[in-house]
């Protein structure tokens, strides 16, 4: 911490302290441990807004002109953090790269706010595994517990703000609307869960929080908590709306027409772009990922179009492109067509096209780092699998953007793990990782990470769209 210290103390008096007060301007500086490259990129909706060499001893400073208050992202490898910051703001950041999130520390000017909102996120995360039983409550008793629950953390937000003289509007906004997202997002997923969907009694006030919704707020754009409240409030509308119109027992979520209505209703009370974007684009790629009938794919992604029209096509966001990649990617991967011949790494470190492992019929599957359990909770079902069909050859593909030996040292710790009975695999013949993730995850559609694509022993496509823990998989391979 002294060198953190030096560092920061050495920037703000470089560019001093008066400067800084009568500028719009703001500093982020700090040090990473263990760093994953050489540089780290800031983001502000989607833009970039300096890339940052790291010097000779991790350390980086970065200067925002004309800083617009509001979220900005950091990007460090394939981590991604956000950061609260105003004019004057001048922040030090420390990180340690092998357990980014629970290590991520703030100081300086500005930084009170963000180790706030940090110790908030991790709080609310980490309760998320221990929330089962709140949810198997009556909507009475529910309802009662979220609203204390809810007050007690507004009136821990006050006494915050209070003992620590902060005077950020923003802040005090944000991280109010924060708690208000948090918990509301319980509320709207109470009723999406099975135990809870027949229920019929619900107290009067148990969405009286939808009154104060503000669908378009910029200083969310980017913000994971908004959105983690905003699908499940959608969800819901969209459900209360489909039972208008259709037969309740034929709802799925996965229902053309229930989509359909969800699309709309984000298109009739969303007026941002930005937000729209986002919102209306998860919805149609996951919508996509799992659809079984081309014409129903077609009606989503001619819908979603037609939402998100523009004049031209250089002026498609992001967003936008990921659907109509994914959707042009999905078309080719039809049932008959031949599977696309991607290039893998095998653990001796040398490149092999995919047509080279196909023999028989084979089952593809796939699992990534930052996907926690992802490996072994697909590998135990392999092995399940393994046993019922020892016909069928598997090959595990990890989708992430390293290096080869981190890779291997990821596939050995998982080898070597005792919670993971179906790890214990030859991996002179079992595992593969993507040459090249970026083009591989277009050609092959892979948006989720339990997707799994079947192929006959000519590459012909059986199915290239289902869940490796579907119910209906077996079936398929049969």
């Amino acid at each position: 911490m002294k060198n953190i210290f030096t560092f920061f103390l050495a920037f703000v008096l470089l560019y001093g302290c008066k400067d800084i007060k009568e500028s719009n301007h703001s500093f982020i500086g700090g040090e990473i441990i263990n760093p994953k490259d050489n540089k780290l990129t800031i983001f502000k909706s989607n833009s970039i807004v300096d890339t940052i060499r790291l010097d000779s001893e991790n350390r980086f400073l970065s200067k925002i002109e004309s800083t617009k208050s509001g979220f900005y992202g950091f990007s460090h490898g394939n981590e991604y953090q956000l950061i609260l910051l105003e004019p004057n703001d001048s922040i030090t950041i420390r990180v340690n790269t092998l357990d980014f999130d629970e290590s991520l520390s703030f100081s300086g000017i500005g930084s009170k706010k963000n180790n706030y909102l940090i110790s908030l996120f991790t709080k609310y995360e980490n309760s998320k595994r221990n929330s089962s039983n709140l949810f198997k409550a009556n909507p009475k008793e529910f309802k009662k517990t979220i609203d204390s629950l809810k007050r007690d953390e507004i009136n821990s937000l006050n006494k915050f703000i209070s003992g620590t003289n902060l005077t950020s509007q923003l802040f005090e906004e944000i991280a109010t609307n924060t708690i208000n997202h948090i918990f509301n997002a319980k509320i709207e997923a109470y009723r999406f869960i099975e135990l809870n969907r027949n229920e019929t009694i619900y107290p009067e006030n148990f969405y009286e929080f939808r009154k104060n919704i503000n669908y378009n707020n910029i200083y969310f754009e980017e913000f994971y908590h908004y959105y983690n409240f905003l699908f499940p409030h959608f969800d819901n509308l969209a459900y209360e709306e489909f039972i208008k119109s259709f037969n309740k027992k034929s709802f799925t979520k996965d229902n053309v027409d229930y989509n359909l209505i969800k699309l709309g209703l984000i298109d009739n009370l969303v007026q941002n772009r930005e937000i729209k974007s986002r919102l209306t684009s998860f919805i149609t790629r996951k919508f996509l990922s799992f659809c079984k009938k081309q014409e129903e794919a077609n009606t989503i992604y001619n819908y979603y179009l037609e939402i998100n029209k523009t004049n031209n096509e250089s002026s498609k966001n992001y967003q936008q492109k990921r659907v109509i990649n994914l959707y042009n990617s999905l078309k080719n991967l039809k049932k008959g067509n031949k599977l696309p011949i991607i290039e893998l790494i095998s653990t001796n470190k040398k490149s092999i096209n995919i047509n080279k492992l196909i023999k028989n019929k084979t089952i593809i599957y796939f699992w990534s780092k930052n996907s926690k359990n992802s490996y072994k909770y697909s590998h135990e079902k392999v092995k399940d699998l393994k046993s019922k069909y020892p016909e069928i050859d598997f090959i595990s593909v990890n989708i992430d953007k390293i290096t080869n030996d981190k890779w291997l040292k990821k596939l050995k710790t998982n080898v070597s793990s005792n919670t993971c009975t179906g790890c214990k695999i030859n991996l002179a013949t079992n595992e593969f990782k993507l040459r090249n993730p970026d083009i591989a995850k277009k050609l092959l559609g892979i948006q989720y990470i339990r997707k799994t694509i079947i192929v006959d022993s000519k590459m012909n496509i059986i199915e290239s769209n289902i869940n490796l823990f579907s119910d209906n998989l077996e079936e398929i391979i049969n």
